[in-house]
Order: structure tokens, then sequence, then C-alpha cells
């Protein structure tokens, strides 16, 4: 696989919570992405996380920025996952494993169909 420079980098991020938007402000700030993708179980929250990261797009490298699904990951360079579940009062680490298994066995499969060419980070 040819290395792409960050101007054609197309990067989708899994998860679309505090560390997902974060890390995906993070990219646009830098930019080393030209396209970021948000994908969340709640298409809602990617939209709103991605339309928030727009309105500082004046100020940084040309990227574009947008909630998507899975099928998006298709022609993805990098996918990143940061979905899990948040820990809860009183709960174990090793069911808080048990319940982020689950969260994973949601997303894999959809990246095995679509993000065939892509690296994965999780």
């Amino acid at each position: 696989m040819e290395v792409a420079y960050a101007g054609s980098v197309k990067v989708c991020v899994i998860g679309a919570g505090q560390v997902g938007a974060n890390f995906s402000y993070a990219l646009m700030i830098r930019g080393l992405a030209a396209e970021i993708v948000l994908i969340d179980k709640n298409p809602d929250l990617a939209a709103g996380q991605a339309e928030d990261m727009s309105h500082g797009l004046r100020y940084v490298s040309p990227t574009k920025v947008h909630a998507g699904d899975y099928a998006d990951c298709d022609s993805a360079d990098i996918v990143v996952i940061t979905a899990g579940a948040a820990q809860k009062p009183g709960e174990t680490r090793l069911d808080l494993t048990r319940r982020n298994i689950e969260v994973m066995n949601e997303i894999v499969p959809n990246l095995c169909r679509y993000a065939n060419n892509a690296i994965v980070i999780g």
C-alpha cells in the first residue's frame, strides 16, 4: 500500500464521544487529514460533533469533516476505533471488558465488510 500525504488522507473515526471527538479535532487542527468521517451508533451525536468541528474549518488546513456510516470506510486510508462503553459505578474492569467485547462485536464485522484497504487502529 502506498503511503499518502496528509493532503489526501481520509480518516474514519468510529465513536464520536469525548475521545473520538477530541481525536478528530486534533487531526483537524494539525492538518493530518483531508477528510474526517465521524461514525457513531448514535448518528445524531456524530452529526453534532462534525457540525461543531466544521465551525472552526476556516482556521485550519482544508479538511472535509462530516458524519457518516460504515460504508464510508470503503475508501478510508485509516480507521480509528475510539468507541467503547463507559465504566459504571461499582462495575468491575472485567465486566467493563465484557461490555466492550460486545461493542467490538458490532464494529468489527462492518469494518471487515467495508475497510478492506485501511489501516485500523483500535
